[in-house]
């Protein structure tokens, strides 16, 4: 047997269970990613229906001070001799907190995707890098 084959078979007696088993380990590593973003998105839609149900309170806090404020009078003046409906400033607040809150979870869903994406393009590089390290190693 000449020596190229015989240290080709050899090469190939050590590259073909390793291509084996970090095909094992990348599918096991992918797996555990998505279980991890599996994970991290249930707490954002946890932490977003908390949020929903916060801003749901504050909006009947509203309505019951406005209900319990319906008698006085709608303008009141301020020092600077300018007037200010208080209920439509209660509307506002409602308005930004819900802007607030809409704005924080499309960051974070953006977010989430864009690490997603991310990490699993490194993963496939990483170990399409280790691919090719093992092809290199062919004598």
């Amino acid at each position: 047997m000449p020596a190229t084959t015989k240290a080709t078979q050899k090469s190939k007696e050590f590259t073909e269970p390793v291509k084996e088993f970090s095909g094992t380990v990348k599918e096991n590593y992918l797996n555990g990613l998505e279980y991890t973003f599996s994970l991290w998105e249930q707490n954002l839609n946890a932490i977003n229906s908390h949020v929903t149900q916060i801003l749901d309170m504050e909006k009947e806090f509203v309505s019951n001070v406005n209900g319990y404020y319906k008698d006085f009078p709608k303008d009141l003046p301020f020092a600077n001799g300018n007037t200010v409906d208080v209920s439509d400033q209660f509307d506002k607040y409602i308005d930004f907190r819900k802007e607030q809150a809409q704005a924080v979870k499309s960051v974070s869903e953006k977010l989430t995707k864009d690490v997603r994406t991310q990490t699993e393009a490194n993963v496939e590089k990483a170990f399409s890098f280790f691919g090719d390290y093992l092809n290199l190693i062919k004598m």
